[in-house]
């Protein structure tokens, strides 16, 4: 299980996911009010000097953010189902792909409520090395089940 490339490269989408979950995503600064609100998976949450304030949930971006590893590491386990194997690390492409609309589409709202800009952290862009990743494990496991296949036609 180890041994094989696409279980190193799930390990790592594990590892890149949950430093995204529990980074700072976004920052948004309102610069007429002198305001600055952090979006982490708690929620969005504004700076004081007295103390923070939780303003607004964003659970389902969390949610989602949460469901990512998980398959991830479910899909590690499933190393002698490799069909089902690529389905989950498709589905687990899809999942990012709707982890970045739902960040923007939080950002825009919160950008507008509030009147402020919002500049991504770098975490924001692991969810994208995860994709690459993703890709690198799916040509992985189709190449293990050619292999599997082509073993089966010389017996």
């Amino acid at each position: 299980m180890i041994q094989r490339i696409q279980t190193l490269y799930l390990l790592l989408i594990v590892t890149l996911s949950l430093v995204t979950l529990f980074s700072p995503m976004a920052d948004l600064v309102n610069n007429d009010e002198a305001v600055r609100y952090i979006l982490n998976f708690k929620g969005i949450i504004k700076i004081q000097d007295a103390g923070n304030l939780f303003v607004e949930n964003v659970w389902a971006l969390t949610a989602l953010s949460a469901l990512i590893p998980a398959v991830s590491l479910i899909s590690i386990f499933l190393f002698k189902k490799r069909v089902l194997q690529i389905r989950l690390t498709f589905f687990n492409i899809v999942l990012m792909a709707g982890y970045y609309g739902l960040l923007f589409i939080y950002l825009w709202i919160a950008g507008e409520r509030y009147h402020a800009e919002w500049f991504l952290s770098i975490v924001t862009a692991f969810p994208l090395v995860n994709i690459v990743l993703s890709f690198l494990v799916i040509r992985a496991i189709g190449k293990d089940e050619a292999l599997i296949k082509s073993l089966n036609r010389l017996r």
